[in-house]
């Protein structure tokens, strides 16, 4: 019964719309925090010309928002490595394209982002967190393992400080382990969604990434259905973080960037990603209270890539 409230609590804080449906509008004050969101194989298609997909996003933020690679504007967004996730994410985290061509190519041998707050910025271990729905992404977040406080795919979440779960992370612990079998390595996104809210709550780190999945899996069995439904739970988890910064009265002084690991092949080939399907290197991008840094320009045209993500955040966070 006591996981049940729980539950049905963070469900209410996710997902209420009783929250203002304008953040607040004041002056971004000095950046504190940088929320950093991916969601796995989504396409710039569903994002940018499709709305209905993302009406929250559209209705409620895009105001608020800059947005990479959308059609008609002079920004083009696309991965910097091969379109292929653990490549992708080895970019982002590091900032130089990895030697990486595949998921299976093991630990990222360059100093991460996470790994330079903590060892040059000396961000306490609870001020740099990554949950993740995907156990791989452990291979693109440290090069040394344990240096970062992270939780990657089926399993059971901690608190880094007391090495145990506290009461609402052994609720939504057990719920996932009801739900979703252990032999299963991919976390429901609910799950790891639930458990990165409850800690920025509790920590207000200085940097969290949320790492979603689902969709990418979704996609390769080309289950279009299940793919959409996925897509309007990450518009609710979208509203649901941007409301509860609202709440912590953090939305002034929190960077948020939400974007992808690669893209899709056109039509029919939608499933897939890859270097034989070039168009799965279009990717997309966007920002709160942020501007992403140019990788090239041509003209009045601005490129920008997987390349661009880490120096906004590090230079963010050491000012």
């Amino acid at each position: 019964m006591v996981r049940r409230c729980l539950i049905t609590f963070i469900s209410l804080l996710v997902f209420s719309n009783a929250y203002p449906e304008i953040l607040h509008q004041s002056k971004p004050l000095k950046v504190k925090h940088v929320i950093y969101l991916t969601l796995d194989g989504v396409r710039w298609q569903d994002i940018y010309l499709d709305h209905s997909h993302f009406p929250k996003l559209w209705r409620k933020y895009s105001a608020r928002l800059n947005f990479y690679g959308l059609p008609g504007s002079n920004t083009i967004m696309e991965t910097a490595s091969i379109p292929i996730s653990l490549p992708s994410y080895q970019t982002q985290m590091s900032g130089k394209i990895p030697p990486c061509i595949n998921n299976e190519c093991g630990r990222i041998q360059k100093t991460t982002l996470p790994e330079f707050l903590v060892n040059n910025l000396h961000f306490a271990r609870q001020d740099v967190a990554v949950f993740s729905s995907w156990p791989v992404i452990a291979d693109a977040i440290e090069s040394k393992a344990g240096t970062v406080y992270s939780n990657a795919g089926n399993v059971p979440v901690i608190d880094p400080v007391t090495n145990r779960p506290d009461a609402v992370m052994v609720a939504i612990n057990q719920e996932q382990d009801i739900d979703h079998p252990s032999y299963k390595p991919n976390r429901y996104d609910k799950y790891t969604f639930a458990q990165a809210l409850h800690y920025l709550e509790k920590y207000q780190p200085r940097f969290l990434w949320i790492s979603l999945v689902n969709a990418d899996n979704e996609a390769h069995f080309a289950h279009l259905d299940n793919y959409n439904q996925l897509l309007g739970f990450y518009d609710d988890a979208i509203d649901g973080l941007l409301t509860t910064l609202n709440a912590l009265h953090m939305d002034g002084s929190t960077i948020v960037i939400v974007t992808t690991d690669h893209g899709r092949g056109n039509n029919e080939n939608w499933t897939s990603h890859g270097e034989e399907y070039p168009e799965s290197r279009q990717t997309w991008a966007f920002t709160m209270n942020a501007e992403l840094q140019p990788v090239s320009r041509e003209g009045n045209i601005y490129h920008y890539s997987t390349l661009s993500i880490r120096p906004a955040i590090e230079n963010a966070l050491k000012s």
